[in-house]
């Protein structure tokens, strides 16, 4: 489950770090310290020097193809992921927003291990180690809640801002979008599990909420949308989203 998909402790693990991961990941941490990474790279390199690369199940395919373009959102998000997550780490009192970041950068390494195994050209064995895991869903909306119930409400769109951190998973949110709309061709014409779409989708309202969150906790100015019939006179409410949930 996904309550025990990682330890934040220091302490070696026994993951894999080439080829895609399958499931939770139960009990790990991840002290590269511990890992033998050969010459600080790893091997084959220059496998993709003439514009193409392969996907799980071997196939070479382009590197503007529609599994790649997918597959470098997803990891785009989850490298942007990480930066949230310094950026959090650095605030304090956001311990819990760090780890749920953590555990979204695990599960989008199901998602993109999923999207490397296009169901028509790979056997069952790699399509059953990939499949795609429904209760990343039911966790992730869990999550939406859990965040979600500690804020006042909105009627006004919300500005990207906030802070560093949430501006930060303001820009994330984006990022998820983009990944999400990068999936909808996969869906259309690989067949992939319609569920990681959707799980993309959850994300973006995640991230949404977890920006909010850290405009809170740190006591930020929460800016709403204001027409902007003069650029003289914009005038906002100055009050910390933090007051405005007392």
């Amino acid at each position: 489950m996904i309550r025990n998909c990682l330890r934040l402790i220091s302490e070696p693990t026994n993951i894999l770090i080439n080829g895609p991961s399958s499931g939770f990941i139960q009990n790990r941490s991840f002290s590269l310290t511990t890992m033998n990474l050969g010459r600080g790279f790893k091997q084959g390199r220059g496998t993709g020097d003439s514009g193409q690369s392969s996907l799980y199940n071997n196939e070479r395919r382009w590197k503007d193809d529609d599994s790649f373009n997918a597959l470098g959102a997803t990891d785009e998000l989850s490298s942007f992921l990480g930066v949230c997550g310094a950026s959090a780490q650095n605030d304090g009192e956001m311990n819990d927003v760090v780890e749920t970041l953590t555990r979204l950068q695990c599960c989008l390494q199901d998602v993109g291990a999923h999207l490397a195994t296009p169901p028509k050209n790979s056997s069952e064995r790699k399509q059953k180690k990939t499949a795609f895991d429904v209760s990343m869903v039911e966790w992730i909306n869990a999550e939406i809640d859990r965040y979600g119930d500690e804020l006042p409400g909105i009627r006004q769109f919300i500005l990207s801002g906030g802070g560093v951190t949430s501006a930060n998973l303001q820009y994330a949110r984006a990022v998820c979008r983009r990944a999400e709309r990068c999936v909808v061709p996969l869906i259309r014409e690989e067949n992939v599990d319609p569920m990681a779409l959707k799980f993309l989708n959850r994300m973006s309202d995640l991230l949404f909420v977890l920006g909010r969150t850290a405009c809170m906790r740190n006591k930020n100015e929460e800016l709403t949308y204001l027409r902007p019939d003069s650029f003289t006179n914009m005038k906002w409410d100055r009050k910390s989203l933090h007051d405005k949930k007392k």
